[in-house]
């Protein structure tokens, strides 16, 4: 699957702020946490989609609903 990444922080409290008005917006958001050697992010995600062309379609809608570059990812 595919999702759009709107935001990464090393704040949790800032990414759920981002997921909360993105899901206030009726868009699916999670946050995603990455740990790794230099810290943890937590990345706020959206969808996922099964077909890439979805996902971006999405990426479109959240542009011009928020203002947000986000960037097409693979789901796992």
């Amino acid at each position: 699957g595919w999702s759009v990444q709107v935001g990464a922080y090393k704040v949790q409290a800032d990414a759920n702020a981002q997921r909360d008005k993105l899901r206030g917006g009726g868009f699916a958001a999670y946050v995603d946490v990455l740990r790794a050697e230099g810290g943890t992010l937590y990345r706020v995600r959206v969808g996922p989609e099964a077909q890439r062309a979805n996902a971006e379609k999405l990426r479109e809608a959240l542009r011009a609903r928020f203002d947000l570059n986000g960037n097409v990812v693979t789901q796992p």
